[in-house]
C-alpha cells in the first residue's frame, strides 16, 4: 500500500481476519456458524477493497459511484490485473448475501479463496 490511511489500514486487517477465518473451513460441518463468520469476513474485506479502489480513484481525480466503478478505475490505475475477476467477486457475494439464485457453499469457499489471493497482492 502506498499511502497510510484509515482505509488502508482496515483493508489489511480484514485481508488478515478472512486468512484466519478461512483457516476454519472445516469446522464448517460440524457448525455453520463457521460459515456465517468467514462469508461476513469476505464481505467485510471486499467492502474495503472497494473503497481502498475508490480512495486510489479519487486522488487520481475519478469519480466513482459504485463499487463496479471502483473496481473498474482500479483496473486502469493497474491496482488489478483482471477487472472481470473482481467483478466476478462482488457478483458471487451479491448473489449470496440476497440468495437470488443460491451459491453453493463450495463454491462460495472457492470464490473467497480465489478473492483472499488476489486482494493480498494489494498489500504486497
Amino acid at each position: 500500500m502506498k499511502k497510510n490511511n484509515a482505509v488502508d489500514s482496515k483493508l489489511k486487517a480484514s485481508i488478515d481476519a478472512l486468512e484466519h477465518a478461512l483457516t476454519f473451513t472445516k469446522k464448517i460441518e460440524e457448525d455453520g456458524f463457521y460459515y456465517s463468520g468467514i462469508t461476513k469476513c469476505y464481505e467485510t474485506c471486499l467492502e474495503y477493497a472497494w473503497k481502498f479502489f475508490k480512495k486510489r480513484a479519487t486522488d487520481e481525480g475519478l469519480e466513482i459511484y459504485s463499487p463496479k466503478d471502483a473496481i473498474r478505475c482500479a483496473g486502469q490505475l493497474k491496482l488489478i490485473d483482471d477487472v472481470q475477476k473482481w467483478l466476478d467477486f462482488l457478483e458471487d457475494r451479491n448473489l449470496a448475501v440476497h440468495d437470488y439464485l443460491g451459491v453453493s457453499r463450495d463454491d462460495y469457499l472457492k470464490t473467497m479463496r480465489n478473492f483472499l489471493t488476489e486482494v493480498k497482492k494489494l498489500i504486497d
